[in-house]
């Protein structure tokens, strides 16, 4: 079983949780092959890391889990379309910034991560929706200000 290797520690997944990105990210297209996996001391987030030798990871979360009333609808155009089995609902994850002053700390849902768990393709999309922000303050941290 192969390991990613994340602020020192050895962390590891297998190859059927690899997630194709034929695009890359935004901003990042070299980014292709990539996988989400969970560590017990930063829940509900979760570690998003490269595994083609480039050593970068994001820390992302389960969209829904911390915005309930997240609903982003997929851009007709959107080259994540093509990517999802017939009446599959994606997995969405945001891109979570963490900051030193964690009650700062907030959420990309302006250009979530669309995932389709059944082909293990994905791709980062820009939505169409202006309400979405891509720094939208974390709930747990918005609640403490």
């Amino acid at each position: 079983m192969p390991n990613l290797r994340i602020q020192g520690n050895e962390i590891p997944y297998e190859e059927k949780d690899i997630i194709t990105f034929p695009e890359g990210l935004i901003g990042l297209p070299h980014l292709t092959r990539m996988v989400a996996v969970k560590e017990a001391t930063i829940e509900p987030f979760i570690w998003f890391a490269a595994v083609n030798g480039d050593d970068v990871a994001f820390v992302v979360a389960e969209a829904y889990s911390l915005f309930p009333n997240y609903e982003p609808k997929l851009p007709a155009d959107s080259n994540m379309n093509g990517l999802l089995a017939e009446n599959e609902v994606p997995v969405v994850l945001a891109i979570v910034l963490i900051d030193a002053d964690w009650q700062k700390s907030t959420a990309n849902l302006r250009a979530p991560l669309f995932i389709s768990a059944k082909t293990m393709r994905g791709a980062q999309v820009v939505l169409n929706d202006n309400s979405f922000s891509v720094a939208e303050p974390l709930p747990l941290a918005a609640a403490a200000a």
